[in-house]
C-alpha cells in the first residue's frame, strides 16, 4: 500500500481546522486545509487533493474544482520565493511596468517563469491592496507560506535591495510591509503604516501610527475610548437591547462602506424573525483596485474591529462571526488571529461574556485570490467550501445566507462605524457628513498625486479638497489632472470639470458615477486613456468567475479588440463594436459584475473619444507598447494569411474555436440583433 502523502501531523491540523466550523460543515475547511498542504509541500498536488477529499468525505473532483478556481492555490511547484508585481491601473500609473521589466531583466525570466536556480518565480498580479504605495512586489516564501509586501520600489536599486535581502533570507524577519525609505541600512525592518491623515479628530484611524497600536494593552489603555468599554457597557447592562441598537443604527443613517452603499440598519432589519442560529460575516475581501482602507484597520487597529464585531453580533443576535479576509492580506490575517487570541484570553470572546449568557466566537477565514468573492453571495459560496459563484437572490442572506441560515454581511469599515455610533450616539454621528450620507469615511487616494494614502473625512468633502489639500495635488508639477475614478476601478470616470463634486453617495451618483468603495484613482495628463481602458478590461476579464456567458465571453472579446487597438491595428468602427459588446454585458449577468466590467470603459470612451480616435488614426500610437496583460487561456490562433483579426462571433469554448468564422469585414455595422451570440453569419445590413 502506498505511503500517504499527508503526514499524521498535517492530518491532525486539518481536523482542527474542520473543528472551527459548525458540525457537518467541514467542507468550509477546504481552503484552510489547502493552505496547510501548500505550506508543507510547496504546492497542492493532485495526490494531496485526493487525500484531502477523503478526509472531508468529498469526491476528488469537488476539491479539484475549488483548487482550479483560486489563483493562490498552486498545483505545480513554484520557486523558493514567488514574486508578484501589482500592475493594475493605480500601480501602472506609478511605474509598475518599469518594476516588472527590471525584475524580468535581472532574473532572466518572464511572467510565470522560475529562475534556473529555483529561487524566484515571477508573476504580475491584478491587485494586491497596495495602491498608495506602488510600485510594489508581494513575496511569498514557499517554506512557510508567509507573504510580505515590499513597497515604494521606485528605482532599480530599490528592487535590487529586495532581491538581495531575499537571497540572504533576511526579508522575512517580520511580515510588516517594507519600504526603502524607512530602512536605509537594508535590514528588512518593518515600515509601519502608510500615509493616514484627514480630519482633525478622526474616529476610525485615530490609533493608527501609535506604537503597538495592534495590541490589546494599547487598545485598553486608550484614554479616549477605553478599549472594549463600549461593548462591556452594552452587553453587561443589556441597554440598549438588540432591537434598540438596530434602531439606533438605522437612525444614524449609516450606509455600507463596501461598495453598494445600502443602509446598514435596514439590512439588519431584514433578518428572519425567531430564526436561529444566525451568523455575522465581515467582508474583508478588499479586492477592488484603488481600495486599501480595511487592510490598514486590520493591520494596525484589529481590536477596534473585534469590539465592533461584538457589538454588531449582539445587535443581530449572532453567536458566531466569520471574517472573510482576502488571501493576499497575510500580515493582516496574522494580526487578526493574534488580536482574537488576546481578546479571548481576556474573556472578551467565548461563552458568558462580561458576566452574561451572551457568547461569541470569531473565525478568520482566508480567501485565496478571487475578486468575485467580494460580492456577498459569492463570498458565502466560498466560505462554505465551494467555488466563489454568486447566488440567485431572493432569498437574500438575511433570510437564508451562510449554511442557509439568517446571515448579516457587512464590510470592515461599516462594522467599525457601528462601534462609534454606539459610543457617541446617532445624533452626534449625524453631525458629520451630509443629511443623506451622514458620518465619516476613509477615502483611499492613489494614482498621480503627491501624497497618496488614506484620508478620514466627513462625507460630502469636495473631491478637489481631497486631491489638492490632502493629497498635495498632481504628482508632477506643471501637470494637470486628466481623469479621476471616484469609487474604485469599476466605477465611471470623472473629467476635470467634475472635481468639485462632493464625496458622498448622492452627489457622485448625480454626477454620473458611484462612490463605491471610496477608492479615488487620479490620472494626470500623461495618462494614456486607451491603455487605461485596456488594463481595466483586462482586470475584469481575468476576474470573471465564468458562471455567466456575457461576462465570461464578452470581456475576452473586448480585451482582444482593445489589444488590437493598443497595438496600432484598430479601426474607428471598433469603438462602436466595443460599445455594442459592453451594452450586451451590462446588467446581463447573474451579479453586478456585468456593470462593473464595462462602466469604466464606457465612460472612458465617452469622455475621451477624441483621444481614442487619434490613437486609432496614428500610424504608431504612443510609440510604445505596454506590458501585455495576462491571459488565462492561450491566445487565439493567428488568422489565415494576412487577413485582419477575425471578428469573434462564437464563444471561445466551442470545440471548433480554432476555425475562423469567415467574418473579417470590419465594415459590418453592429446593428440589430447581436451577432455575437449566433453560430452563423448574421446579415447586418
Amino acid at each position: 500500500m502506498d505511503q500517504p502523502l499527508l503526514s499524521d501531523e498535517l492530518r491532525a491540523e486539518i481536523q482542527a481546522l474542520i473543528g472551527r466550523y459548525p458540525e457537518g460543515r467541514g467542507r468550509s475547511a477546504i481552503l484552510p486545509a489547502l493552505y496547510a498542504i501548500q505550506r508543507e509541500h510547496g504546492h497542492a498536488s493532485v495526490e494531496a487533493q485526493n487525500e484531502l477529499a477523503a478526509i472531508l468525505g468529498l469526491e476528488p473532483s469537488e476539491v479539484g474544482a475549488v483548487v482550479s478556481f483560486y489563483h493562490m492555490i498552486h498545483q505545480e511547484p513554484k520557486g523558493d520565493y514567488l514574486l508578484q508585481v501589482c500592475t493594475n491601473v493605480p500601480c501602472m500609473l506609478r511605474g509598475s511596468s518599469a518594476c516588472m521589466h527590471h525584475l524580468e531583466e535581472t532574473l532572466g525570466v518572464g511572467h510565470g517563469d522560475t529562475t534556473d536556480d529555483g529561487v524566484f518565480t515571477l508573476e504580475h498580479m491584478e491587485c494586491l491592496g497596495s495602491c498608495a504605495t506602488a510600485p510594489m512586489v508581494a513575496a511569498t516564501r514557499k517554506a512557510s507560506g508567509e507573504i510580505r509586501y515590499f513597497e515604494e520600489l521606485e528605482t532599480p536599486e530599490d528592487i535590487d535591495a529586495v532581491l538581495g535581502m531575499l537571497r540572504k533570507d533576511e526579508g522575512f524577519d517580520t511580515l510588516e510591509r517594507w519600504t526603502p525609505g524607512r530602512d536605509s541600512e537594508r535590514t528588512g525592518r518593518g515600515a509601519g503604516p502608510y500615509t493616514v491623515a484627514g480630519m482633525e479628530n478622526p474616529y476610525l484611524t485615530r490609533r493608527v501610527g501609535r506604537p503597538d497600536s495592534h495590541t490589546i494593552e494599547e487598545y485598553e489603555a486608550d484614554a479616549g475610548e477605553a478599549g472594549y468599554a463600549t461593548a462591556r457597557r452594552i452587553i453587561a447592562s443589556g441597554s440598549p437591547t438588540p432591537d434598540e441598537l438596530v434602531e439606533q443604527v438605522k437612525a444614524s443613517g449609516l450606509k455600507g462602506r463596501g461598495g453598494a452603499g445600502f443602509p446598514t440598519g435596514v439590512k439588519w432589519g431584514f433578518l428572519a424573525p425567531n430564526a436561529f442560529p444566525r451568523y455575522l460575516v465581515v467582508n474583508a475581501d478588499e479586492s477592488e483596485p484603488g481600495t486599501f482602507k480595511d487592510r490598514c484597520i486590520m493591520e494596525y487597529d484589529p481590536h477596534q474591529l473585534i469590539e465592533s464585531i461584538i457589538i454588531t453580533a449582539y445587535a443581530v443576535q449572532a453567536e458566531r462571526a466569520y471574517i472573510y479576509i482576502r488571501g493576499e492580506y497575510y500580515f493582516a490575517w496574522q494580526r487578526l488571529e493574534a488580536a482574537i487570541a488576546e481578546a479571548r484570553a481576556k474573556g472578551y470572546l467565548g461563552k458568558d461574556m462580561f458576566g452574561t449568557d451572551f457568547g461569541l466566537d470569531i473565525v478568520v477565514h482566508r480567501g485565496a485570490g478571487a475578486y468575485i468573492c467580494g460580492e456577498e453571495s459569492a463570498l458565502l459560496s466560498s466560505l462554505e467550501g465551494y467555488r466563489g459563484f454568486p447566488r440567485s437572490r431572493p432569498p437574500f442572506p438575511a433570510v437564508a445566507g451562510l449554511y442557509a441560515k439568517p446571515t448579516i454581511i457587512n464590510n470592515v469599515e461599516s462594522v467599525c462605524n457601528v462601534l462609534h455610533i454606539a459610543r457617541i450616539g446617532s445624533d452626534a454621528y449625524r453631525t458629520m457628513g451630509t443629511e443623506a450620507s451622514p458620518g465619516m469615511r476613509i477615502f483611499c487616494l492613489s494614482g498621480n498625486v503627491k501624497r497618496p494614502g488614506l484620508y478620514e473625512l466627513p462625507q460630502g468633502t469636495p473631491l478637489s479638497t481631497l486631491i489638492h489639500e490632502h493629497g498635495g495635488g498632481p504628482e508632477k508639477d506643471g501637470k494637470g489632472i486628466r481623469a479621476v475614478i471616484p469609487g474604485g476601478l469599476s466605477m465611471q470616470l470623472f473629467s476635470p470639470d467634475q472635481l468639485d463634486t462632493g464625496l458622498d453617495q448622492e452627489s457622485i451618483a448625480a454626477a454620473g458615477s458611484n462612490l463605491g468603495s471610496a477608492g479615488i484613482i487620479v490620472m494626470d495628463e500623461d495618462a494614456r486613456m486607451v491603455e487605461v481602458g485596456l488594463r481595466t478590461v483586462s482586470f475584469f476579464r481575468e476576474e470573471s468567475c465564468g458562471k455567466c456567458t456575457p461576462c465570461r465571453e464578452g470581456t475576452v472579446w473586448m480585451e482582444d479588440i482593445l489589444m488590437r487597438i493598443q497595438a496600432g491595428r484598430g479601426r474607428e468602427l471598433d469603438l462602436k463594436l466595443l460599445d455594442f459588446i459592453a451594452d450586451n454585458i451590462a446588467g446581463k449577468s447573474f451579479c453586478p459584475f456585468g456593470f462593473a466590467a464595462v462602466w469604466g470603459l464606457q465612460s472612458n470612451m465617452a469622455k475621451f473619444g477624441d483621444e481614442w480616435r487619434e490613437h486609432i488614426a496614428a500610424p504608431n500610437p504612443g510609440n510604445q507598447t505596454p506590458h501585455p496583460p495576462v491571459r488565462r487561456h492561450p491566445p487565439p490562433p493567428p488568422t489565415r494569411g494576412t487577413e485582419p483579426p477575425t471578428l469573434p462571433v462564437r464563444p471561445i469554448y466551442r470545440p471548433d474555436a480554432d476555425i475562423g468564422s469567415g467574418i473579417s469585414d470590419i465594415r459590418l455595422e453592429p446593428v440589430g440583433d447581436a451577432p455575437l451570440v449566433r453560430d452563423t453569419v448574421v446579415d447586418l445590413d
